[in-house]
């Protein structure tokens, strides 16, 4: 079961697919109550969207080493598969636990297409794909950073809409608040231009992933989220997250 890179990037077999699933809702229950709830005060809002898509990218900020069981928890019961480093699965005993967990490595050299397969693949068993566009954590943020287009292109190659999904913080650093607000679904048709072969025109790409992080800076702002807790970048961890 231990990833070694050019093995399959998610596992669709139906036995990691039982012990994923005999793994991960335990594992949710004692992080969101035990760590989350110690940590931050964690609330959801508007998880119905979710809830109400058949599938869909997942966008959000990174702002806590934690947000994997942040995001996990909008959309249960479902699962859905998060994206990664591939170094992090590498990682003897770990990166298995991790991928049962519902991470993905996104192997070193991939190109766009091969993605795209690896996500189709994906959809076959689970609803939801989350990728964080920001590619680094950054404690506590409330100025979310500029998007990588990788997740907004593969929204558009494969015809699903992205739902973006915001944390919010307020509160003192002692245990601050944490909100998740899952937004309505942005459609690829609204942005997306392709040319006379049919090909998807990139710029077009990065006007949608920029559509995308102002409606989310939009709601960090409407909610009076605090630049007060930021701590800056989140060192990565060497075996995990280098």
């Amino acid at each position: 079961m231990a990833y070694k890179h050019g093995d399959p990037p998610i596992n669709t077999s139906l036995f990691f697919r039982i012990a994923a699933a005999l793994t991960f809702y335990p594992v949710w229950c004692i992080a969101q109550f035990l760590i989350n709830g110690i940590m931050h005060k964690t609330r959801y809002v508007n998880c119905g969207t979710l809830r109400a898509c058949r599938r869909a990218i997942l966008v959000s900020n990174h702002s806590t080493f934690l947000d994997p069981v942040l995001m996990s928890g909008a959309a249960l019961p479902h699962l859905m598969w998060q994206s990664l480093l591939e170094s992090t699965v590498k990682t003897p005993f770990l990166g298995t636990f991790v991928r049962l967990l519902g991470g993905f490595p996104i192997p070193a050299g991939s190109s766009i297409q091969q993605l795209k397969v690896v996500c189709e693949a994906g959809f076959r068993y689970r609803r939801f794909i989350h990728f964080y566009p920001e590619g680094e954590c950054y404690l506590y943020n409330q100025r979310i950073q500029p998007f990588k287009d990788g997740a907004f292109y593969l929204a558009a190659a494969l015809d699903v809409p992205v739902i973006p999904m915001v944390t919010v913080f307020s509160g003192t650093s002692l245990r601050p608040k944490e909100t998740l607000v899952v937004l309505d679904p942005v459609y690829p048709g609204a942005y997306i231009r392709r040319n006379s072969a049919g090909r998807i025109n990139m710029q077009s790409v990065r006007e949608y992933a920029a559509a995308v992080r102002t409606l989310m800076q939009a709601e960090i702002d409407r909610r009076g989220g605090t630049q007060a807790l930021f701590k800056g970048w989140l060192n990565r961890i060497p075996g995990i997250s280098a």
